[in-house]
């Protein structure tokens, strides 16, 4: 094993990643080549002396610019979430993770929890200088019950009177009770009072959408930025494929008084090593990496030479097994052959040594996601923890455990002749390394072959999850509202087929008894029989929970992360004594 790590990790470099929660699996995010990265670097010099001393101005590194303007679809958040603005924004700070109010000024909730009334902003426009109103609210909750546009999310507001019927054709739009009562009152009914109603919030499917402006672009909707308007502290000014994205302060924001930056330029970094050598030279601000240059970035920022923000973020890589057929050999309809793979996996030892970051994963709902006011790991034990000690990664017991599972389900075949297929996306070197270390582990431990099914662009990745050509798919899940319950909601049956088909009846009927449960109490409990209940049946497989690293400039003041709307909190950020 320590000869193929070795193997493995030669020369590893770990590429940044973007994520999609809309269909519940990984994304990563990879683009351009040396040439690419060798304009961004040029470009940011140029912007860099430009910008002078002081001036606001701040140089990011992405992977990947996304390609979804349209807030009902989620599309990219950290985007979203700096460009558009809701009624609560999700704000991080020295208390902590919270929700402030944003495009709403004040709320009103009735002493029921049914009826919630949005007094919004009177000085909210968007980026053309129209108000922001309520009719743009209402207009941008029905547009995502609207069963024809086909938005993931309209789930979020099934919950509003009238809502589920108009989204499966059964009820009017008129019906539902998400209505403007005036230009700045939003008024929304819900069927049964919600905990998570307020967590959603932050959330850009609920974000308002002009009409005006969505109708005219028609199906160009979304997919062409030049058509978009924006009523959050940033406006998208200029893009250039496969190289850089332009934000400028947005004049008409209620609070540009108070956004600092004039200019957010983001450019797309492939390489790693690339974007070392940038920030090295003052040409990046703000730096997320790991591994090797994460070790050297903590030890100059212990220097005085950098900042370094650390933090648990809600996200958690798992693999996940094929139920409707069983995949491709037909195997994984059984429950010890599930754990006898998951429980191949050391994940100290992957995490530690394929990605250099990360927190190893023993349960589903990740450490960033709170409950009642505290983290859900601090309450809750990971449920997979003691059994997979019981096994500590012995290939005896986990051969013998996967045999079991073979004679229970009447396979003659022995397990040296047995393939599996395991599917997973991307072409950096870290993903590289992440699937020949799940395939070597695996084949090795339980002498079985392991074939990998590798595809570098996601839609193929898509194509071949969806038509069920795996046995086992790395995937993840990344939290859209902060409550344990949109985590382990991916395994109601029928919210997310991308989950491999799981289906139980009595995990349906706990997720089910959810419904206006108001007790806190009750539904930790609740939560907690139906988390247990995915590791009875290993309904999945972590990996690791997701962390954040970053790195900045000195002279970068009040830059902060968040886990939910934003991924950073840029409207506050400001440059205090650029030195280069």
């Amino acid at each position: 094993m320590k000869k193929i790590l070795a193997m493995l990790l030669t020369g590893v470099m770990i590429i940044g990643t973007l994520s999609g929660c809309g269909d519940g699996t990984t994304e990563v995010a990879t683009a351009g080549d040396s040439n690419v990265s060798a304009q961004a670097t040029d470009n940011a010099s140029d912007e860099g002396a430009a910008a002078g001393a002081d001036t606001q101005v701040l140089n990011l590194r992405t992977t990947a610019f996304g390609n979804n303007y349209d807030v009902q679809d989620m599309g990219w958040r950290w985007m979203m979430g700096d460009c558009y603005e809701g009624l609560y924004r999700n704000v991080a700070d020295e208390d902590g993770e919270h929700f402030i109010l944003a495009g709403a000024e004040s709320v009103d909730v009735s002493d029921d929890g049914l009826v919630y009334t949005f007094h919004l902003r009177q000085n909210a426009k968007w980026s053309d200088g129209q108000p922001v109103t309520a009719h743009d609210y209402e207009y941008g909750w029905k547009r995502l019950l609207d069963s024809s546009k086909g938005y993931d999310y309209a789930s979020f507001a099934l919950n509003v009177v009238g809502a589920e019927e108009y989204n499966k054709g059964t009820g009017s739009r008129d019906d539902v009770a998400a209505k403007a009562l005036d230009d700045y009152t939003f008024e929304v009914t819900l069927k049964v009072a919600d905990p998570t109603f307020d967590a959603k919030l932050v959330a850009t499917p609920l974000y308002p959408t002009r009409e005006d402006i969505a109708e005219a672009a028609g199906d160009n909707w979304g997919k062409d930025w030049t058509l978009c308007v924006y009523n959050g502290p940033f406006c998208m000014s200029e893009l250039v494929e496969d190289n850089k994205m332009v934000w400028t302060k947005n004049p008409y924001y209620w609070d540009a008084d108070n956004t600092k930056l004039d200019t957010v330029n983001w450019f797309l970094v492939a390489e790693d090593s690339t974007a070392a050598t940038m920030f090295e030279n003052g040409e990046l601000d703000v730096l997320q990496t790991s591994g090797d240059y994460a070790t050297k970035y903590s030890a100059a920022a212990a220097e005085g030479k950098y900042v370094e923000l650390t933090s648990d973020y809600p996200g958690t890589v798992t693999m996940n097994f094929e139920f409707r057929d069983g995949g491709l050999s037909g195997l994984m309809k059984n429950v010890k052959i599930r754990k006898a793979i998951s429980y191949c996996i050391d994940r100290d030892e992957m995490v530690e040594a394929i990605y250099g970051r990360y927190k190893p994963a023993y349960g589903y709902v990740a450490p960033a996601i709170t409950f009642d006011g505290e983290p859900w790991r601090n309450q809750v034990e990971e449920p997979a923890k003691a059994e997979y000690e019981q096994y500590g990664g012995d290939p005896a017991k986990l051969q013998a455990l996967f045999q079991e599972g073979l004679d229970e389900l009447g396979v003659t075949t022995p397990i040296s002749d047995i393939t599996l297929n395991l599917l997973t996306s991307g072409n950096t070197i870290e993903n590289q390394s992440e699937r020949e270390y799940i395939q070597q582990v695996i084949s090795q431990k339980l002498g079985c072959k392991v074939e990998l099914n590798s595809v570098g662009d996601f839609a193929l990745f898509k194509a071949q999850r969806d038509d069920n050509q795996y046995d086992m798919m790395i995937g993840g899940w990344w939290s859209d509202y902060n409550d344990p319950l949109d985590y382990l909601n991916t395994f109601h049956t029928g919210y997310y087929d991308s989950y491999g088909y799981y289906s139980n009846p009595e995990y349906d009927a706990l997720a089910d008894s959810l419904v206006g449960e108001n007790d806190m109490a009750k539904r930790k409990e609740i939560y907690t029989q139906m988390e247990n209940m995915l590791f009875d049946d290993c309904a999945l497989a972590p990996i690791y929970y997701n962390t954040k690293q970053v790195f900045l400039q000195n002279w970068v003041k009040d830059f902060r992360t968040s886990s939910f709307g934003a991924s950073q909190e840029l409207y506050i950020t400001r440059i205090e004594g650029r030195n280069r």
